[in-house]
């Protein structure tokens, strides 16, 4: 066996910054904004949500473990039409959400390092989105043992800092507000619900992955598994923080604040290096997984073949340039004042989304067992209800991206049965 292939703490801990990464400190601030006291049980269903679909995916990954991940998994269950289309949108939504998230790291720098200026928020996120690039060509196993101290360090900083906040720091209004919750309403729901899913974004490139896994038929469902659990304690965690605490003026933004119990003063220093491992763990674990697919589809025939160049440790370094060179250039127009961070993610929403609605329709076609397929079959309605909730220009541009390649394959089908034809006499 390969002693490059990995095991099952090191997938675990590259699974959990991934998942975790920007979303823990973007999001749960959001939350509250949105749903009020309704944010932490809204966490909750999402985190139940996250671990059936870590385990759906897993299982996903193990029918077709290579570069090609759940997107073989698609078109074993509804052809290459439905593959095409999944593998189109999760390559567009990595052109777009990994800017977002180097611009996180940006926004999170401590107060004084730079002018508070679109440019120089751009040029600071450049500067990681380029670092962030070399760190994946160096190879899976050195992502692996990069993202394994980051994501530790990270879950026990969040963990130690919602504790001692729950513990010594909790605020009598939060628990009341809590205890008599108000009426919701469904558009409210919908939307924090739209929110929440990026809390859970990126098990479903899980099975991209298995090719360098040992094992993968019991390594990647273990993994998937316990990092949906550490996820998910980690994220009721940071949640029931940010609600229920009580911060002084100084404390911080958002998530800033659960770390100010521990480091006074010290807090927005050690929130910027928690911020940066994070994003840079989401990044290693998104672009990755997608330039093995684009190179995948390359091989086959999908995409031209320059784009499965590798390097020596084996990575898509073909790709991987193409898609630094599309980072930049967003960050380039985030400098000049014409795209910001919510622009990004408006576009990045909707593609995830429909790469993930996909993959639960396809597990739930493949899997033979009775509750794996009601789980995948759920969480297909589920993500269903969720991606009606995206912006409708999202929506109009992966309806013509599916009309476009209904009409190609119908082409391909007619060309074929034509030739079938010709070679008969």
């Amino acid at each position: 066996m390969s002693q490059r292939k990995i095991g099952t703490v090191p997938l675990c801990c590259l699974m959990t910054g991934a998942v975790l990464g920007s979303g823990i400190i973007i999001l749960p601030p959001l939350a509250i904004e949105v749903a009020g006291p309704w944010a932490l049980p809204a966490w909750g269903a999402t985190m139940l949500f996250g671990v059936a679909f870590a385990y759906i995916f897993a299982r996903v990954g193990t029918l077709f473990p290579g570069e090609g991940g759940a997107a073989d998994a698609v078109a074993r269950a509804f052809g290459p039409w439905a593959r095409d289309l999944g593998a189109y949108a999760l390559a567009g939504a990595a052109l777009f959400g990994p800017a977002a998230v180097m611009l996180t790291v940006a926004n999170y720098l401590p107060p004084g390092m730079l002018p508070d200026t679109p440019a120089a928020h751009g040029a600071a996120a450049a500067v990681v989105q380029v670092a962030s690039a070399l760190l994946l060509a160096g190879g899976l196993r050195t992502m692996s043992r990069v993202t394994t101290v980051l994501a530790v360090t990270a879950t026990c900083l969040l963990l130690a800092g919602a504790a001692v906040t729950l513990a010594f720091h909790r605020s009598p209004e939060g628990v009341d507000a809590l205890s008599a919750l108000p009426p919701l309403s469904v558009p409210t729901l919908g939307y924090t619900l739209l929110l929440l899913f990026f809390a859970v974004v990126g098990w479903e490139v899980v099975g991209n992955y298995g090719a360098e896994v040992r094992d993968p038929s019991r390594t990647m469902v273990r993994a998937a598994v316990l990092a949906g659990l550490v996820v998910g304690l980690v994220s009721l965690a940071v949640a029931a923080g940010l609600q229920l605490g009580s911060f002084p003026q100084g404390a911080g933004h958002g998530v800033a604040g659960l770390l100010h119990p521990l480091f006074g003063p010290a807090a927005p220093w050690i929130m910027s290096a928690l911020v940066a491992a994070l994003c840079v763990t989401t990044y290693l674990m998104f672009v990755g997984a997608v330039i093995r697919l684009v190179a995948h589809l390359a091989r086959q025939g999908g995409l031209p073949a320059l784009l499965d160049r590798r390097n020596g440790r084996g990575v898509p370094v073909a790709v991987l340039a193409v898609y630094t060179l599309v980072h930049l250039g967003q960050l380039a127009l985030v400098s000049l004042g014409v795209l910001d961070m919510a622009g990004i993610l408006a576009i990045a929403d909707g593609f995830f989304l429909v790469n993930a609605l996909l993959g639960a329709l396809a597990a739930a076609r493949l899997l033979v067992q009775p509750l794996p397929r009601a789980v995948a079959l759920v969480l297909a309605l589920c993500l269903f209800a969720v991606l009606l909730s995206s912006h409708w220009p999202v929506l109009a541009v992966i309806s013509l991206m599916a009309l476009a390649l209904a009409v190609r394959t119908a082409r391909q089908r007619r060309s074929a049965g034509e030739s079938a034809v010709v070679e008969r006499p």
